[in-house]
């Protein structure tokens, strides 16, 4: 027997740029060579988190990035209001070039995190901002200013949309007793509970 549910769904597209970095001479003199930055994000199920990271740049160069991450996400009315309730984790990041291999893991320099919910309480529901990343070397003197990086953060609210999501259930007549599939559900309240995310980079 098949069955209908219908249910409504939200969703937001959330932007962020990351523009460039300052205040890393003391990193730079350490001899690290390559920059990038991690973000994190928060999909609205349990702990689970988003990974992105930006292209890697010289610590002798201008420091631009320029790179916007674009993400539209979709989710129960629950789920969007626990992605509203999360923070987005950026962790500035080095890594030392190897000329005839780029391989070899990265050392974490900083970290800082923007709750969500600044941005969707903000004029316009964005931000631009220089944000201080917290040092985590021992060998940073504490009389330097920390390193910083240039960020903006904009999300936009979609209309609610309805989706009818299909369940069957087996009848007690099958043999089967539902190994067939046909008391399987092709979607699960579950499936909804995370979002989907679709993701593009954009480079400038």
């Amino acid at each position: 027997m098949e069955k209908f549910n219908t249910q409504d769904f939200s969703s937001i597209t959330c932007e962020i740029q990351i523009i460039r970095a300052r205040n890393i001479d003391q990193i730079s003199s350490l001899g690290k060579n390559n920059l990038f930055v991690r973000c994190c994000l928060p999909t609205g199920n349990n702990n689970q988190r988003v990974e992105l990271n930006t292209q890697e740049i010289s610590s002798k160069s201008n420091l631009f990035w320029d790179e916007s991450f674009s993400l539209d996400c979709m989710g129960t009315h629950n789920s969007i209001n626990m992605m509203k309730q999360g923070t987005v984790v950026f962790e500035l990041r080095s890594r030392r070039h190897l000329p005839w291999k780029n391989i070899g893991g990265s050392q974490v320099l900083g970290r800082v995190e923007i709750p969500l919910k600044r941005v969707f309480e903000s004029t316009r529901m964005e931000i631009e901002e220089w944000s201080i990343f917290m040092t985590t070397s021992k060998n940073i003197n504490e009389d330097v200013k920390p390193p910083a990086v240039k960020i903006a953060m904009k999300v936009k609210v979609n209309e609610t949309t309805k989706i009818n999501k299909l369940r069957r259930s087996w009848d007690e007549s099958c043999a089967c007793k539902g190994y067939c599939g046909c008391n399987s559900s092709i979607f699960s309240v579950d499936d909804y509970d995370i979002f989907a995310l679709g993701v593009a980079l954009d480079s400038f």
